[in-house]
């Protein structure tokens, strides 16, 4: 984050002043304001090309912010953001710009390495130039999807070293440097919360946080002396000095571990790490009318940016827990990114002028448990006011949108089928469509829930609001889970364009060229890998295939066996897909093409990090070598019987829950808001009576429904009246629950809800003694209690034995 500091001066001195930008304020006055380049006034475009370009990227490109203080005429060279000549500006762009791959557009690369960019992330600038060109490419040519495979550097399978699973040598050496110079940020409970929490209390917990940011095999490479050396990030004396120290702590660590060596007797590739391999290019997507566009690829700061193209962008800030994801996205914890209202005002406009709208996103929700619904992407003003939310309720996808007979908070919400359980915590792609012709409809994974609404024109939305990730703006509809990629469309896509873009995948992709060059004695041979990280903990290897980069054909039939990828000088112990596989290739296959081994995909857990872990392949068989393997192998899946005899107790079931409550209390079933809570966590209750079956996230769900019953109970004259004859809980609890009233109360509660005498049923006095010291410790208040606490205390013992086992067990 980039922090401004307004610097008053005498215009009678001459200060230099280090905080002010680290520069000298000059003697001299500023010089007047220039009029803005990218006001044009010259001679129209002569063909619809240049009017293309004029749109889509000098527009956007030629202000004095960005490429119009220098590249015009007469000033830098080239000219393309020239305001004098449209046509001119056009032939000067042209050789600067790829439109068949404009990730290697030059002024793509130039402004990647650092090149007046105008935000603070340079790959953010590079992403939004780029999508200003395909939009320039998308009425000229289409962006190839097509990859260029360049050999890779050899590097040969090698010693190498890895963090081991105790703490002990990290306590000793690192941890006590960060505990003390990095705990005001790096700790959950730091006063400026920033993750990693390398620096937590739990020195466990700060060993997992750090693993990624240390380097063994280099330590002078690891992110913590980086930071210290290159990017005097936080230094707590002189940051040399600092870096020297903290290298220092690191090599204790590195000259203590015990090197993996390469067993010889595997027949290896040779070796490459994550960054050897070429970039998938992120073409293919259909963005036409994406006009919000989130790949979250900074992976460091605060600020998510949106790099649609389509001005003013609205880049997310970043508020509470919230972590980075390796290989592009956010983990949110706690809190949520928030876009400025006047950032997202672009939104109202541009989607209710076209009457259309599409949420695309690559989610993984935390859990199945979240319920709300929890907010994933909400466009809003508080939890009751909301232009539009993507939600999630337990395994549903829910959308609440402000539309015809709606009200302000976009209810009822349309949502997945309940028996479909498609929201699942995984990887998934999602897309929530509105169309004022054809309605909404839900999309997971590239196929259509099969849910749709009626046909309703998007109404009365509010543009003062602000675009959300994760929560509402009032806090109370936490989402927790990953974002790896958000995109909004002012258009409804079609189940077309959503196919291809689930087909495209997300994340930052490799292609991993893996030499056997050697073992089958045929030059510039590779077996490749399409790898992506997964997650923060693993990485996705997928669809093998054989290619020769000389175009050179099979001189002699090809076997390859007991194909398993290493991962830092050993064979991984699982994640093998492919080891009990045999594939095989005829003499003369023409290898200038690629053929594919298999279309199987693998997970692989990372070890060091992506910029340490070095990955290989090993066989079983490749040509004329071969190993007998002794240290691998796939674990044969056991297959337990189920015991003959089951518990002599069962559960309830959901719809036995619901009745039974409602006997016991005398409130109806149908009652709003026990109706409503039953509705919402009704597929948390237990479904079968098998005691085997229970989990504790039911026993929380039968509490909310005690809770909503007992509450009703207790707020309805009749039923309280009827229950408790002769204690009035108009008073404070000290009156309300005397010895004598306490004992009454606890007698009239347990008749009312325990009124069976079974041989299961809980004695009397230890409920009894349970309750009341429950009251006890809920009627102590500091000075004294409102009244108001005496119902309050009566509603919690209720609900301690309505929600208890009594109920519960059958």
């Amino acid at each position: 984050m980039r922090y401004f500091i307004l610097c008053m001066c005498s215009m009678f001195s001459i200060l230099l002043l280090s905080g002010c930008g680290e520069s000298a304020v000059e003697q001299n006055p500023p010089p007047p304001v220039q009029s803005d380049n990218s006001n044009y006034d010259g001679p129209a475009a002569q063909t619809e090309a240049i009017q293309q370009f004029k749109l889509s990227f000098w527009d956007n490109v030629a202000s004095n912010d960005r490429c119009g203080a220098c590249h015009t005429a007469g000033d830098t060279a080239p000219y393309f953001a020239r305001n004098d000549d449209i046509n001119l500006a056009y032939a000067a762009a042209l050789p600067v710009v790829d439109l068949s791959d404009v990730s290697k557009s030059l002024v793509v690369t130039k402004v990647a390495g650092g090149h007046n960019c105008w935000l603070a992330s340079d790959s953010a600038c590079a992403d939004t130039i780029s999508q200003w060109l395909r939009n320039w490419a998308s009425t000229t040519e289409a962006e190839a999807a097509t990859i260029t495979l360049v050999a890779p550097v050899i590097r040969e399978p090698g010693s190498s070293k890895s963090l081991p699973e105790d703490s002990g040598l990290f306590s000793s050496s690192v941890y006590p440097l960060l505990r003390q110079h990095c705990v005001a940020c790096h700790a959950p409970n730091a006063p400026q919360v920033q993750s990693p929490f390398f620096a937590d209390e739990n020195v466990s917990a700060a060993y997992q946080a750090s693993q990624r940011l240390i380097n063994l095999d280099s330590p002078e490479l690891s992110r913590l002396v980086r930071r210290l050396a290159d990017e005097f990030h936080n230094c707590w004396s002189d940051c040399a000095n600092d870096a020297a120290v903290m290298l220092q702590a690191i090599t204790d660590i590195a000259d203590n571990v015990v090197v993996s060596e390469l067993d010889p007797q595997l027949v290896p590739s040779k070796a490459l790490r994550l960054d050897d391999g070429v970039v998938a290019s992120s073409g293919g997507r259909f963005e036409s009318n994406q006009i919000a566009f989130y790949q979250f690829k900074t992976g460091e700061g605060s600020i998510a940016y949106d790099t649609s193209g389509v001005e003013p962008a609205a880049n997310l800030t970043m508020q509470g827990d919230i972590d980075w994801i390796t290989g592009w996205g956010i983990k949110i914890n706690q809190g949520r990114a928030q876009a400025s209202t006047q950032s997202s005002k672009k939104l109202s406009q541009l989607m209710t002028a076209t009457g259309e709208m599409s949420v695309e996103a690559w989610l993984i929700p935390a859990n199945v448990s979240q319920m709300g619904p929890a907010a994933i992407v909400s466009y809003a003003g508080s939890a009751t006011e909301r232009n539009f939310t993507l939600g999630q309720s337990l395994y549903n996808y829910d959308f609440l949108l402000r539309r015809g007979a709606s009200g302000a908070d976009g209810l009822p919400a349309f949502s997945t089928a309940d028996a479909d359980e498609l929201l699942q915590a995984s990887l998934q792609h999602v897309v929530i469509t509105h169309d004022p012709v054809k309605g909404q409809r839900i999309y997971v994974n590239g196929a259509d829930s099969g849910v749709s609404a009626a046909p309703e024109a998007i109404r009365n939305w509010d543009d003062s609001y602000a675009l959300m990730v994760g929560n509402e703006a009032n806090g109370n509809r936490q989402w927790q889970g990953s974002v790896r990629m958000l995109a909004l469309h002012n258009k409804a896509l079609t189940a077309e364009q959503i196919g291809q873009n689930y087909a495209v995948g997300v994340g930052q992709k490799f292609y991993l060229l893996f030499s056997i060059a050697d073992l089958i004695a045929l030059p510039e041979s590779y077996i490749v890998f399409e790898v992506a990280q997964f997650d923060e903990y693993s990485y996705l290897f997928n669809t093998p295939y054989v290619i020769n980069l000389n175009g050179d054909s099979l001189p002699q039939d090809l076997n390859i066996s007991g194909m398993a990828i290493g991962i830092n000088g050993k064979e991984a112990s699982i994640g093998q897909a492919w080891i009990k596989r045999q594939f095989s290739l005829a003499a003369s296959t023409d290898l200038s093409q690629a053929q594919v081994l298999s279309e199987q995909g693998t997970i692989i857990a990372a070890e060091r990090g992506v910029a340490s872990d070095e990955f290989f392949l090993s066989f079983g068989q490749i040509g004329q070598f071969t190993n007998v393997r002794t240290g691998i192998s796939v674990a044969t899946q056991q297959i337990t019987m189920q015991a003959d005899q089951s518990a002599d107790i069962g559960l309830r079931t959901f719809a036995k829950i619901n009745a039974s409550m409602s006997a016991l209390t005398g409130v109806a079933q149908q009652q709003t808001a026990v109706a409503n809570t039953y509705q919402t966590i009704r597929r948390q209750l237990p479904a079968a009576d098998s005691i085997e079956t229970f989990v504790s996230a039911q026993q929380m769900a039968v509490t909310q429904l005690g809770i909503a019953y007992c509450n009703a109970a207790i707020n309805d004259d009749a039923i309280r009246n009827t229950w408790f004859a002769g204690i009035n809980f108009n008073t404070s609890p000290d009156q309300t629950y005397t010895a004598a009233k306490k004992s009454q109360f606890l007698q009239q509660l347990l008749d009312q809800l325990m009124p069976l005498s079974a041989s299961s049923v809980a004695l009397r006095n230890d409920a009894e003694a349970e309750l009341s010291a429950l009251i006890n410790q809920l009627s102590q208040c500091t000075g004294s209690c409102a009244p108001e606490r005496s119902a309050t205390i009566a509603k919690a013992a209720c609900t301690s034995v309505l929600a208890s086992a009594e109920l519960l067990l059958q």
